[in-house]
């Protein structure tokens, strides 16, 4: 015990003395949450209240053209801009807009649209009602062009030409219905017109899934980036961590407390537990970061949920998942130069494949098969069941298995090379 309290008190005072050291365990981590929240935030905002800079040319000034319109206001993402055929005669003066980066999507909808439209449906519903076969070709194809900005990403695109096609449907349905209804009042010889009501028959009614019935957890930016990159900046204590041991190693201390009696496991275990306490205080001051300085900005406050005991069993076992990575690197390697390379990269590796950086549903199937295999993935999996899903401790005890797993397996690892390392000495 008297060796396990004279490690705490050394590791203690060997980061206390290190300035640089304290800054980027504590202040870098909290920074990183902070300017990568706000960035994710302000690129959510810009998408729900901004909108994405839209051009329209309305060349038809018709049903058709004027249903593309209309709908395209209603879209939120967009904020858009129409031309009725006035500033924007030809595609090149488009592009140039588009180019500089004036708009991201341009839409042009051609002149008398409508008019091939209605004769084209027209020639439809005189083939259905006289039972003949077309004598004659179409009136021709209405031809809607869509110039796009290279940076564009694929999902807005075909959002856009979704959406498009969504209109397009509905003013060809309601322009079917309009010429049948006076092909039949001519075959009848009524004396009405058809009116058709200008309303949708759909209402769509937009929720969030939860496994909380008594609540639903609505995601923004900071629900989604605090877990992330709180993980992503807790993993990083492998750096110091790994370089501790090694200086140890390579500046004789290790051979020294060889002589001491006792066992050294007892000296690793205190510094390992001061290192999971760093990054306890580490992930403490990212959750207060979210629950109290970011709503300050405007930002939406950090909900944690209720479930605090599996909140807490899976923080736990993320910090000793770290502290056994970074126990792992500091025994495989033989200089601070090398385990840093190695660990710094192998963090980025490993985030990359646990959906920090990029959401795991955006991956090929392959690369989401092989992204469980991280444990950064597991931690954020945990935690987006408990801040985002309503989960409890039933739905991460599974990660938190694995996370403890993965600890025992580092720590194994570990003592086996460092009896290896003993017959070098």
């Amino acid at each position: 015990m008297h060796r396990l309290f004279s490690t705490l008190i050394k590791e203690f005072k060997i980061l206390l003395v290190d300035k640089t050291g304290i800054t980027i365990l504590f202040v870098m981590p909290v920074l990183l949450v902070f300017i990568m929240t706000l960035i994710q935030h302000e690129a959510y905002k810009s998408l729900t209240q901004s909108g994405i800079p839209v051009l329209l040319v309305n060349n038809d000034n018709d049903s058709l053209g004027l249903s593309i319109e209309n709908g395209f206001r209603k879209f939120s993402i967009c904020k858009l801009t129409v031309d009725h055929g006035k500033k924007y005669q030809n595609s090149t003066e488009i592009k140039k807009k588009i180019i500089n980066g004036e708009y991201l999507v341009a839409l042009v909808i051609p002149k008398n649209a409508t008019n091939v439209l209605r004769e084209n449906v027209g020639g439809m519903v005189n083939v259905f009602f006289d039972q003949k076969q077309i004598s004659q070709k179409a009136s021709g194809q209405v031809k809607i062009e869509i110039i796009i900005d290279p940076t564009a990403t694929k999902s807005f695109v075909m959002a856009m030409a979704s959406g498009l096609k969504e209109f397009i449907a509905s003013i060809k349905t309601k322009v079917l219905f309009q010429l049948m209804g006076e092909k039949i009042a001519q075959l009848t010889d009524a004396d009405k017109k058809t009116i058709l009501p200008d309303k949708d028959f759909f209402v769509y009614d937009e929720s969030y899934a939860s496994r909380n019935t008594n609540k639903t957890y609505e995601p923004n930016a900071v629900q989604h980036n605090i877990p992330a990159w709180a993980i992503f900046s807790i993993f990083f204590i492998v750096l110091p961590l790994a370089g501790s041991i090694i200086n140890e190693r390579s500046e004789g201390l290790f051979i020294r407390m060889r002589t001491f009696p006792g066992s050294y496991l007892s000296i690793l275990s205190g510094k390992l537990f001061v290192y999971f306490l760093v990054a306890l205080i580490q992930f403490v001051m990212i959750i207060l970061l979210g629950k109290y300085v970011m709503p300050l900005l405007g930002l939406p406050v950090l909900d944690i949920g209720t479930h605090w005991i599996a909140l807490a069993a899976l923080t736990v076992t993320l910090d000793l998942a770290a502290i056994g990575y970074g126990l792992l690197i500091g025994t495989l390697f033989n200089t601070p130069q090398q385990s840093a390379v190695f660990g710094g990269i192998s963090i980025l590796v490993l985030s990359a494949l646990g959906g920090i950086w990029v959401p795991m549903n955006l991956m090929p199937q392959v690369m989401q098969t092989i992204s469980s295999l991280s444990p950064l993935n597991w931690a954020l999996v945990g935690y987006y069941e408990l801040f985002i899903k309503g989960g409890d401790w039933y739905a991460i005890q599974f990660q938190v298995l694995k996370l403890g797993l993965f600890f025992i397996f580092s720590v194994t690892i570990s003592y086996r090379m460092y009896k290896l390392k003993l017959r070098k000495y």
